[in-house]
């Protein structure tokens, strides 16, 4: 349960995985709704995912124009979703996977493999406006994930585990590899190093690698995990706040050396929400789950900007109610905008942290939820699954510049 929370918390987790069918933007000329807009006295528009559909949410005026080129559907997959304004158009992939200049992207691909063998993986490239796929390196491996590439102009990175044999005996660890995407080729390892040891007899199925998933400031970011001792019985899991993630690991990509720039104590949880516009981390701090917890969970986080080892700033200390953290964070130049449920928060060194935009219950077309997915509605008291009461309105998650 804990290791579930924190991905409610890390990258793109609860707006994050859907399937998205993109086509080039075309905006109506009418607006759909009006959001209530306080504190904001310049003028852009933010792109933003919500319910079925993309749209946009101008500022200050807070018109509402939702983008019907923009069909999302939770039962066909997961992929990350961004507007490129470069070329004017949605693109399947998270923001770190555009090139610089906005012109392409890349992606994993991955194919089942042969019974015994690692599956077969590829690194590709898409340039947008011609759609023309090109394949930088094939071989056997696996992906850390959906959302764990991220293109720099010093070459295309991404996390996963590759075995160059396709053998699948004895342990493997998950590593960032970084390719050229100039140069067709086998990526090159670049860390963590030292690489991570086989775990120790004493060490619980509870205890999982060091992954890095995000890529930005000079360093790969990522989770280390507490170590919990043996339990007395394998069916009978730790107790909570002994298990999950509790540091912030910095890995150089100069020469994949780790270290450790943030971690918490007593039983809190720590998470990576996502990366300022200088490449630090923004982080999740929260309290491990009970079956005390009641419904309304996950625990109301507390977020802070990690600024250099054992430094931090709070963005928001955690005891504001009314926000709750659902989807990565988007940073540019006015600051980084957090999505929450039917509305929109905005945190600037000048004005802190705060709402910006509350939007219509109702305003956006619901997608059809994924098999499995609590439908809206209380917890019932026979304790069938539900939706927290906080979160029965829509996911407004940023996925663009405000522009």
């Amino acid at each position: 349960m804990a290791a579930g929370l924190a991905a409610v918390l890390t990258l793109g987790v609860v707006g994050g995985l859907v399937y998205s069918r993109f086509a080039t933007s075309r905006l109506p000329g009418k607006t759909d709704g009006l959001a209530t807009v306080t504190g904001v006295d310049f003028r852009c528009r933010l792109p933003v995912l919500a319910g079925a559909s993309g749209a946009f949410i101008s500022f200050p005026d807070g018109a509402v124009t939702i983008d019907r080129a923009v069909s999302l559907d939770f039962n066909k997959g997961a992929y990350g979703y961004t507007y490129d304004a470069q070329v004017g158009k949605w693109e399947p992939v998270t923001r770190s996977a555009l090139s610089p200049d906005g012109r392409s992207y890349a992606y994993l691909a991955q194919t089942v493999g042969v019974p015994g063998q690692m599956t077969s993986m590829s690194l590709r490239t898409h340039e947008i406006v011609s759609g023309k796929d090109r394949i930088l390196w094939e071989g056997s491996g696996s992906p850390m994930g959906p959302n764990t590439v991220t293109w720099l102009p010093g070459g295309i990175y991404f996390s996963a585990v590759l075995l160059p044999t396709g053998d699948v005996q004895g342990l493997a660890f998950p590593s960032v590899y970084v390719a050229d995407p100039n140069q067709p080729g086998t990526p090159r390892r670049v860390g963590p190093n030292p690489a991570p040891q086989p775990p120790t007899a004493d060490q619980t199925s509870y205890s999982i690698p060091d992954m890095f998933s995000l890529v930005g400031g000079g360093a790969a970011w990522g989770v280390g995990n507490r170590i919990p001792k043996k339990t007395q019985s394998p069916d009978i899991p730790p107790p909570p706040g002994t298990f999950g993630p509790d540091r912030i690991l910095r890995m150089d990509l100069r020469d994949g050396s780790v270290s450790t720039w943030y971690t918490v104590s007593g039983t809190d949880l720590v998470a990576l929400v996502g990366l300022d516009a200088q490449g630090r981390p923004i982080l999740g701090v929260f309290q491990a789950p009970t079956m005390k917890s009641g419904a309304d969970g996950p625990p109301v986080a507390r977020i802070l900007l990690l600024t250099g080892a054992g430094q931090t700033t709070d963005i928001t200390s955690g005891s504001g109610a009314d926000f709750r953290l659902g989807s990565q964070p988007w940073a540019d130049s006015h600051g980084i905008w957090f999505g929450s449920w039917n509305s929109i928060w905005l945190y600037a060194q000048s004005g802190g942290f705060r709402q910006v935009a509350t939007i219509p219950s109702g305003l956006f077309p619901s997608p059809s939820p994924p098999p499995g997915f609590p439908q809206k509605g209380s917890f019932a008291s026979d304790a069938r699954s539900g939706v927290p009461s906080y979160m029965q309105g829509t996911l407004i998650t940023p996925a663009g510049s405000c522009t």
